[in-house]
């Protein structure tokens, strides 16, 4: 029998102050993709009560490990915490820090789970453990640089030993994400003094992330979108053939998202006992670096929706997850991932 949501729900709302001052936090101290030292140092200091806390993890300086034992041996859980900022280009060629895209509540969410569930250990057999990711936001520059956090722990043996993985996220459809698009990032030179954001490409297949001209060069970085790995590296030849570079450099890729079906089950079966009307969510029309966590580890990607939408990635979407709609978020967001995580870890 796993602990009711009832239980759950008494020791989120012991910590719900806890849990609204960290979504507060990360609003307050937007920082961008690698550089969360900030917010990683608040969710740290609220994991104190962790067995075992490792940071820098997986090689980098803002991810961390925080794990919660049981009372023996048994399945391991990650809950996935994000906290990096959007850059919104501003008027003077620089970057605006916003946190729109909900990690605020994620991160406070995501803190306000493990530690509820924490009070709970001798009810338990297994490991609870904390993943605080950086780089979600792909768009930023050292993310473009260097890739994704999710997919970077991935291939240095971060998500080695998990069983099942789950992550929230405010999302247009209330349910269990199961398909997503594929990208390919691309860094292209060409001859001469081009300009590439000139280029008449669809916006739903390529985006230009970046332009930097220098001795008598254009350098891109192009962000090629594809429903399946097929179509990506289909339109990626046409991209290449188009635009016809001296140089064509594959940086990174954004596989495409699927879902374990008893870590789903386990998803749907939480949201539905918070209050929550389970949809079948149609694919992302973008992409997420979960993807390629889901396709090595039993993992769920779940979405929370709210009436009208989340205006994400706008200066309504950050007043949004600041609001009190915006802390209400990251209390549900504690309950979904508390009550799912009890329904995997391995009761005694």
């Amino acid at each position: 029998m796993t602990v009711s949501l009832p239980a759950l729900r008494a020791a989120i709302a012991v910590d719900r102050a806890e849990i609204l001052d960290i979504t507060q936090y990360v609003h307050e101290h937007p920082e961008l993709a690698y550089e969360e030292h900030a917010a990683a140092d608040r969710l740290v200091a609220a994991l104190s009560e962790a067995d075992r806390i490792e940071r820098p993890y997986a090689g980098m300086p803002t991810a961390f490990r925080a794990e919660f034992d049981g009372t023996a041996p048994g399945p391991t859980v990650a809950i996935v915490a994000v906290y990096d900022a959007v850059g919104v280009p501003s008027p003077d060629g620089g970057m605006t820090l916003l946190h729109s895209c909900g990690h605020g509540p994620i991160a406070g969410g995501a803190a306000g789970a493990a530690r509820a569930l924490a009070r709970f250990r001798s009810d338990f057999a297994g490991t609870l453990v904390v993943l605080g990711m950086p780089a979600d936001e792909l768009v930023s520059p050292l993310a473009i640089d260097h890739g994704s956090g999710k997919a970077a722990a991935l291939g240095r043996g971060g998500w080695d030993g998990i069983d099942a993985a789950i992550y929230a996220h405010p999302e247009s459809h209330t349910g269990v994400w199961r398909a997503s698009r594929w990208m390919q990032l691309i860094e292209a030179e060409l001859p001469g003094d081009v300009d590439p954001r000139s280029w008449d490409l669809p916006f739903d297949r390529y985006r230009i992330d970046r332009v930097v001209r220098a001795e008598g060069a254009t350098r891109a970085v192009v962000r090629v979108l594809g429903d399946d790995g097929d179509e990506l590296g289909e339109r990626a030849r046409l991209a290449r053939e188009r635009i016809a570079p001296s140089s064509w450099t594959p940086l990174w890729l954004t596989q495409g998202l699927t879902a374990d079906a008893a870590v789903a089950a386990a998803a749907e079966a939480a949201l539905t006992e918070v209050g929550l009307a389970v949809e079948t969510p149609p694919t992302m029309p973008f992409s997420t670096d979960f993807g390629n966590v889901a396709r090595h580890v039993p993992g769920a990607m779940i979405g929370i929706a709210r009436d009208g939408g989340w205006a994400v990635h706008t200066e309504e979407g950050e007043r949004q997850f600041r609001s009190p709609e915006g802390e209400e978020l990251a209390v549900c967001i504690a309950e979904v991932l508390s009550a799912s995580a009890a329904r995997l870890l391995r009761q005694v």
